[in-house]
């Protein structure tokens, strides 16, 4: 697992574009967040330093998320624990659309892939469960590399999930 975020990009000529974009989506498509994530790669991506820290059956990673950025997360194959400490962020995924003001405290789904714009300077800290410290293992045990690879049973959840957001 590398020590930044990836799949970002700050835009600043274009920071009030996008958050008016993200102001009317409230819940994008699985292609659409992919599209993104694809469009994103064109710009100049930005480095975002993550802090590790690891507790008997846990790891949690933190990052500071810088005012303008617009970023595109991984697919995360189990739930887990989102800590916003501060800051404020517009969060889209196919299960629909957040306001995040920090401190907020919320739990992620299994099969998630998020699309943020940060308004202002975030915070932001996942915890997941693993006996693991090793960096590269837990990124196999937590990231989907697509949504392919999620298992069967997180798909059939994320369909029960789709279908109850109609």
């Amino acid at each position: 697992m590398t020590d930044s975020v990836t799949n970002h990009c700050a835009l600043s000529p274009f920071d009030q574009a996008f958050s008016q974009a993200l102001e009317h989506v409230l819940a994008p498509s699985r292609n659409q967040i992919l599209r993104l994530e694809s469009e994103l790669r064109r710009f100049d991506q930005l480095d975002i330093p993550v802090l590790h820290n690891f507790a008997p059956g846990s790891y949690a990673r933190t990052c500071v998320l810088p005012q303008g950025a617009l970023i595109v997360g991984k697919i995360h194959k189990h739930a887990h624990q989102n800590i916003v400490s501060c800051g404020r962020v517009t969060v889209v995924t196919e299960f629909g659309r957040m306001d995040i003001t920090g401190p907020y405290v919320f739990t992620s789904q299994p099969g998630a892939k998020r699309a943020l714009y940060v308004h202002e300077e975030t915070v932001w800290t996942t915890v997941h469960l693993t006996e693991s410290t090793d960096l590269t293992q837990i990124e196999d045990e937590i990231i989907a590399k697509d949504y392919d690879a999620l298992p069967n049973s997180i798909i059939e959840g994320c369909l029960t999930v789709l279908e109850e957001v109609k």
